[in-house]
């Protein structure tokens, strides 16, 4: 008995993690339809796992227009040794996405990419989201603003500071750089980017 209950259980995780994949997957191509990327310097990740120790990522250097759900790399944030891989993922997405995952249980998904108007909103002296209208108003209160760009998010100092500044914000801009956006679904994740 015990045996057909972890295999129902394994069953239901691997459609779970199956169906992340296929959102996940279409929301690159969304985000192409959208112009909300640049080239293969954005990366979109989502928790596979309940605690956010395993995570989807894109993989390196692959454009998100060709990016299918088989090609999502699995991640843990516990292995020291994913740098080593020879299909190890870009530096800064594992720093940030790791760093972010792990501190914070509620960004069960996310999307940060260089869009060109949020990248223009990023590069003022002041960033921030006046609630002028409803689409903006969507955001009052609830985004982040790092003004302390300190380079490539490549090292755990810099990607743990970024991971504090998001807090429980669901958007952060990241001054000089570009925007994050977290929420608990895949869907909900798009729909914050996207406005």
């Amino acid at each position: 008995m015990i045996s057909a209950v972890h295999s129902q259980e394994d069953k239901e995780r691997e459609s779970d993690e199956r169906a992340l994949r296929v959102d996940l997957a279409a929301t690159f191509r969304i985000a192409v339809a959208f112009d909300s990327h640049e080239s293969v310097s954005n990366h979109f990740s989502a928790a596979v796992t309940a605690d956010d120790s395993k995570f989807l990522l894109n993989p390196k250097w692959q454009h998100f227009t060709t990016i299918k759900a088989s090609d999502l790399l699995l991640l843990d944030t516990s292995d020291a040794s994913t740098m080593d891989d020879p299909d190890d993922p870009d530096a800064t997405a594992w720093c940030i996405h790791g760093s972010i995952h792990s501190m914070l249980p509620v960004a069960r998904v996310l999307l940060h990419c260089h869009p060109p108007y949020p990248s223009v909103l990023c590069g003022l002296e002041n960033p921030s989201i006046k609630p002028i209208d409803q689409n903006t108003a969507r955001f009052f209160r609830r985004v982040a603003i790092d003004d302390n760009f300190g380079g490539m998010g490549d090292d755990a100092e810099e990607d743990w500071r970024i991971a504090r500044t998001f807090g429980r914000h669901s958007t952060m801009i990241m001054s000089n750089h570009g925007v994050s956006v977290s929420a608990v679904t895949v869907a909900e994740a798009f729909e914050e980017l996207y406005f």
